[in-house]
Formats: structure tokens, C-alpha cells, sequence
């Protein structure tokens, strides 16, 4: 089901936008991602992918002290969304990021 054109176009093709748009449960309750399972046999790797973007953002996050630039004043942070498949914020966020620990804790 995963290359079959009646579902997608030019399914042979990687095209991440074939996406957009569309009413695909990433959950597994849409059969057109069949080969990653459905329901309650769906891929075990889902839940675990999850997991570990949600630590490494969390260890990003903690690991710097976050600024805007300039001294601009958190009241001036323009939050508005674009409404779409994955809500992205209207102006670009733009962030200044500073080491918690000495730079010699950073090395491998």
C-alpha cells in the first residue's frame, strides 16, 4: 500500500509534501501507512522516536541560557501562527543562546 499510485502520486518518488494537505493519522489509524502498522500492532519505533526528540529538545533547552537578542523585552515577542499542517509561527523566532557550563564541558 506504501507505492500504490491509486493512494499517492508518483508514489516511487521521496516527496515529503504529498503530506500536505491531507487527513493522514500518524497514530496508524489511516491505512494508507499500512507498512508501518495500524492500531495496536503499529510500529513500536513510533513511540520511542517520540520520546527520544522529546529528550533531546528537553537536553537543548536545559543545556543553554535562552535571550532574545537585543534586550528585546519578552512583552515584544510576536507569537503568531500560521495556520497549516504544523502551525509555524508567522516571524521567524529568533533566539540568543548562551552555554550554562564552561566551554571545556562541551568538547567530546
Amino acid at each position: 500500500m506504501g507505492r500504490d499510485p491509486s493512494l499517492w502520486d508518483n508514489p516511487n518518488e521521496f516527496c515529503p509534501d504529498r503530506f500536505l494537505g491531507k487527513n493522514v493519522d500518524i497514530r496508524g489509524h489511516d491505512f494508507e501507512l499500512l507498512p508501518f502498522g495500524a492500531g495496536r500492532r503499529m510500529c513500536p519505533g513510533y513511540p520511542l522516536g517520540i520520546k527520544v526528540i522529546q529528550a533531546s529538545l528537553g537536553n537543548v533547552l536545559h543545556g543553554f541560557t535562552w535571550t532574545l537578542p537585543d534586550n528585546v523585552p519578552n512583552h515584544r515577542l510576536n507569537m503568531e501562527e500560521i495556520f497549516g499542517l504544523s502551525t509555524p509561527k508567522k516571524y521567524p523566532l529568533q533566539a540568543v543562546e548562551e552555554p550554562r557550563l564552561p566551554l571545556h564541558m562541551y568538547s567530546l
